[in-house]
């Protein structure tokens, strides 16, 4: 019974964890991401070069193996580490990423210098918890 309680709870801030990275991706993209078509969209998602870097420094072969590891309750970390890969490169690797668009949508005038630098503040701290699985259900 034990078991299956903290499998639920794996399961849970997995779940957390891809819900938080939907969030971040959100936060940063907002509006502006709904209202492109697939052939005006450019430079504020993911490219397949971006994907295939986080793949890479993951160590993971394709989204559906990373999506299965997270589902079985590893967290990204884990999934590094098992592939011989550096959690620390992962989580630069998404801080970048993630700091290329926050400059981008402050650069367009879509954030005020202050939500910036707020959004930016935070943004490690922010995917190094998800890296890690760490989320407000788990410690």
């Amino acid at each position: 019974m034990k078991s299956t309680k903290k499998n639920h709870r794996s399961r849970k801030a997995m779940i957390s964890t891809l819900l938080l990275g939907l969030a971040i991706s959100s936060m940063l993209l907002g509006e502006e991401a709904n209202a492109q078509t697939p052939s005006s969209a450019s430079g504020s998602s993911l490219t397949s070069e971006q994907q295939d870097t986080f793949l890479s420094t993951l160590g993971a072969s394709s989204d559906e193996d990373v999506y299965e590891d997270l589902y079985e309750g590893r967290s990204l970390a884990e999934t590094a580490r098992r592939h011989n890969k550096n959690p620390q490169a992962v989580i630069d690797l998404q801080v970048a990423q993630m700091t290329e668009m926050l400059n981008e949508r402050l650069n367009k005038g879509l954030l005020s210098p202050d939500t910036y630098r707020a959004q930016k503040a935070e943004l490690t701290d922010l995917i190094t918890k998800s890296v890690y699985g760490q989320t407000s259900y788990s410690q």
